[in-house]
Order: C-alpha cells, then sequence, then structure tokens
C-alpha cells in the first residue's frame, strides 16, 4: 500500500495506480467507522523543493470531523489524488449544459466519491455552497474553504496540505 507522502516523495509519478478502487483489509475497517460527521476535503498539496513549484490536488476522507480537525494524515484508503495545478485545482469552467463539473474519485476502500462543482468555485465566498457529492451511501454538500492547513504530507513533513473545499453529510 502507497502513503500520499511517499508518492510526494516519488514525484514525477504515474497516477494511473490510483484509478481504480483495491480490496485491503483496511478498507473493511475504514466503511464500518462512518458516522453523520464524516468530511471529505478537497485539496491543493504544495510540494516542497527540490521540485519546481508545483501543487497537487488531493481528496482525503475523514470518518468523523474530530479525526478531521486533529492535523492527523487520513488512512491510506481515504486518500486519492487528484488533478494539478495551482491552489485553484478544484476551479471549474461549466461543461455544455451543465454549468458545473463533475469528478469520481476512486478511494482504496473500494467506495467511489461523485461530485459537481460549480462554475466560479475559485472565485466564491468562503463557506458558499460550490457543488455536491454522493459516495454511495449519503449525500454530502460541499462548500468553499480557507485554505487552512488540515495535515503535512511528503518525506519531512515538509508539504502543507491545504483544504480548499470541503464536503459534509447532508
Amino acid at each position: 500500500m502507497v502513503v500520499l507522502s511517499s508518492l510526494v516523495a516519488a514525484l514525477p509519478l504515474s497516477l494511473s495506480a490510483f484509478a481504480s478502487p483495491a480490496e485491503t483489509t483496511d478498507s473493511k475497517h475504514a466503511l464500518v467507522k462512518r458516522d453523520a460527521t464524516e468530511v471529505i476535503y478537497l485539496t491543493a498539496i504544495a510540494l516542497p523543493p527540490p521540485s519546481v513549484p508545483y501543487w497537487l490536488g488531493a481528496v482525503a476522507y475523514y470518518p468523523t470531523t474530530d479525526l478531521a480537525f486533529s492535523g492527523a494524515e487520513p488512512r491510506n484508503s481515504d486518500e486519492n489524488i487528484g488533478p494539478a495545478g495551482g491552489t485553484n485545482i478544484w476551479r471549474t469552467w461549466p461543461t455544455p449544459c451543465s454549468g458545473n463539473t463533475h469528478y469520481e474519485v476512486f478511494f482504496l476502500s473500494g467506495v467511489t466519491f461523485q461530485f459537481d462543482l460549480n462554475f466560479g468555485t475559485n472565485t466564491a465566498p468562503i463557506g458558499a455552497v460550490v457543488g455536491g457529492g454522493w459516495n454511495g451511501f449519503n449525500a454530502f454538500t460541499c462548500r468553499k474553504d480557507n485554505q487552512r492547513q488540515v495535515y503535512t504530507t511528503g518525506t519531512n513533513g515538509d508539504a502543507p496540505v491545504l483544504a480548499m473545499v470541503n464536503c459534509t453529510r447532508v
């Protein structure tokens, strides 16, 4: 199993290994711990030198809000890589007819989180509803976050992971 800090240390990396879910012992345990305060963060990771200035998106699932605010990195089965590029990685441009962009993220736990972000997510005020999602169990409301640090990753813990959007249960 590969942890996000190992991925950050190994850039450039191939994201194809994370394109579909895999069954793990850890994953069955993660599904049992869901409660009403679960939260999913759409994040931006500032990769440290010696790499060129580079931002990588990641999606982090926490089974409880208390755990989400603890500063701990999510379990291996509860995180995955997202898009790359600047702190506006989760900005969206309208797709034909819908006005939003649809994403699907596959966690190693076997859960798929599907969500839509509205046009203008990157310029929305903090706390504004910018979309919604579904994980096969519950519906989520996604709000613009304030780019606060959720946790750190990287070989030396020197890559801050910033909350761009948070999705909480409806």
